[in-house]
This record gives C-alpha cells, sequence and structure tokens, in this order.
C-alpha cells in the first residue's frame, strides 16, 4: 500500500498537499472539510504588518487634533490586530488534529517580530514568513536588500522553538545562494514563490485596476526550473511549491523535482476540499503504477542532480529549442 506523507520542517503530514494562507484558511468550516478531504497542513491568512501599520496610522490622522492619543491608538490597533489573529490561531488549533502554520506578512524587523513569541504560545506548529517590499530605492543594491530579509530571518529563528518557513519572491538574483543564506540563519523551509498582487491597466476607463488574483496551472512552470536546481544544489532544506498547484500532475512534477510539499490556493476557491482529496488519490494511482511505496522513493528523482543532461533546467534561450521551427 502507498504511504503519502511527508516529513516537512520536522513536522509529520499525511499527505504533501498544503492548503495555503487565504481567506479560506480563516473559516473554520473550510478547515475541517480539508482535513477531512486529507490535506497535510493549513498556512492560517497571514498577519499583515502593513494592515496594521495602515490602521494605525489612518487612526493617527483623524486624531490630529489630539496629538497626546496618537501614541495610544498605535498601540492599540497593534494589539487589537494581533490578538484577534491569535484568538484564531487558538480555535483552529481545538477544532483540527492536523499540523496548523501561522503566517506573518510583514516588510521590515519592527516591533511586530515581538510578537512571534505570542503565536508560538498558541500551540501552532510552525510559522511561514511572508517577507517582501517593493524594492524602488535606486541607491540600495541587491545585496542590502536580500540582509534586510536575513536579519529579519535570524532574529525570529533565534526567538522561537518551533519551525520557521520563509516564502520568497522569484526575483532574486542568486536564487541558490539566496536560499542557502535562508537555511544559514536559520530557516527550515522555504516556499517558492510568492504570488503578488498585479497591477492592470483599464484602458476604457484610464485606470489601474487589480489583474486577476487567481494562479493558472502553467505558473507552476516557473516552480518546476528552480525547484528542480534548489532542490539539488541546497540540500537539507525543506522546500514548498505555492504557484498553479491545481493538479494531481502538477504536484507530482513539483515533487519529482525535488519540493517536500505542495500548496494549493486557487485550486480550494474553484473546487473546494475535492481538489484535495483528488490530488491525494492521483499521487497514490501514479505510485502504484511506477512501484513506489513512499515519497520518498521518487522526491527529487528528476532534479538538476538526478538526470542525465542538467542542461534541461539550465536552458533559458528560445534558440536553443525552437532555432529550427
Amino acid at each position: 500500500m502507498t504511504n503519502i506523507s511527508v516529513n516537512y520542517m520536522g513536522l509529520t503530514l499525511s499527505s504533501p498537499v498544503i492548503a495555503a494562507s487565504s481567506g479560506l484558511t480563516t473559516q473554520l468550516d473550510k478547515i475541517e472539510s480539508f482535513e477531512k478531504a486529507g490535506v497535510g497542513a493549513i498556512v492560517v491568512k497571514s498577519l499583515f504588518e502593513e494592515q496594521i501599520v495602515d490602521e494605525a496610522d489612518f487612526l493617527n490622522s483623524r486624531s490630529n487634533d489630539y496629538p497626546e492619543s496618537a501614541d495610544y491608538l498605535h498601540h492599540y490597533m497593534r494589539q487589537y490586530s494581533i490578538e484577534k489573529y491569535l484568538n484564531l490561531l487558538r480555535e483552529i488549533k481545538e477544532k483540527v488534529s492536523i499540523p496548523v502554520i501561522a503566517s506573518i506578512n510583514c516588510y521590515s524587523k519592527g516591533e511586530w517580530v515581538s510578537y512571534a513569541r505570542e503565536i508560538e504560545k498558541t500551540g501552532v506548529n510552525a510559522i511561514e514568513l511572508n517577507i517582501y517590499s517593493l524594492p524602488l530605492n535606486i541607491h540600495k543594491s541587491s545585496s542590502d536588500v536580500e540582509k534586510e530579509y536575513l536579519d529579519v530571518i535570524g532574529t525570529v529563528t533565534k526567538m522561537l522553538k518551533i519551525p520557521v518557513a520563509v516564502k520568497i519572491a522569484g526575483y532574486v538574483t542568486n536564487l541558490p545562494g539566496f536560499v542557502n543564506n535562508l537555511k544559514a540563519y536559520g530557516a527550515k523551509g522555504v516556499v517558492m514563490f510568492n504570488r503578488f498582487y498585479t497591477p492592470d491597466i483599464d484602458i476604457a476607463k484610464l485606470k489601474i485596476v487589480a489583474a486577476e488574483a487567481f494562479s493558472t496551472e502553467t505558473e507552476s512552470l516557473r516552480e518546476l526550473r528552480w525547484m528542480g536546481i534548489v532542490s539539488a544544489l541546497v540540500p537539507g532544506i525543506d522546500l514548498s511549491s505555492s504557484t498553479g498547484i491545481h493538479t494531481g500532475e502538477t504536484a507530482i512534477k513539483q515533487l519529482l523535482a525535488g519540493a517536500t510539499t505542495v500548496q494549493m490556493c486557487t485550486a480550494l476557491y474553484k473546487r473546494g476540499a475535492e481538489a484535495i482529496s483528488d490530488v491525494n488519490q492521483d499521487i497514490h494511482i501514479f505510485m502504484e503504477k511506477h512501484g513506489f511505496k513512499n515519497i520518498k522513493d521518487f522526491k527529487g528523482m528528476l532534479n538538476y542532480s538526478n538526470i542525465a543532461d542538467p542542461r534541461k533546467f539550465e536552458r533559458v534561450q528560445f534558440m536553443k529549442n525552437f532555432g529550427g521551427k
């Protein structure tokens, strides 16, 4: 009988499928349905540093006539937002038996870092840090930006006993080197990649609008390349693929490239908990067909180190593949 359980950052998951951070993972009924469908773990929707700061700043701006109240309002908004999130985590932990991963969406090494300890006290099994700020300072080097990220990771991992994963952007000069540094600073897992809000232009109304929020399955191909390379070049850290995981076939490809887990979001919005059970079933069928008993029997089988021609991961120019067409 095939066994699809995996070890992710020291946590035993019954399946490599994780419900990614989204509005769905704040709803107890949805979370319970995901657990019944066989999800390995859930990532609770992020606590946004940016949102807390903006709300506090808004209230402060409304209290210009009473400047002595500004500090109080700023502190109150932060405390209220974080306590609300802590209560949600406690409630979820009481309802489900699967691993629960808290998520913090942040862009700086500020006072919010101290709340990581409070999150740990809720009993969550891990924390996923979603760190990104759009680099707009032309005088700041890429190494400066990456150092800021590493400082945040180092600060958080030193203060916690539970494992920390980092959700990163794909826009890094030397991705394997960056992941290796994250590992050195204490990260136990890396989630590839963050999918950001993307602006679009409505040419009829002549204004900026939000682009489509949902992913497409083809977006997983970027992850596939880097999953295959990073899993080979940076051993000893668990990798999770997080974009375009719509079907069992896509999930299997990521596992073959070296992923430990895959995170589903769009598919859950479109198909609900059934998407999880379908992927689990497809993985079982694939394993039975090829005679694999455990995920580890084929995880990374087709990564950069394990294929006869590694150049298949290295090729970047269309001329090398389609020049004669």
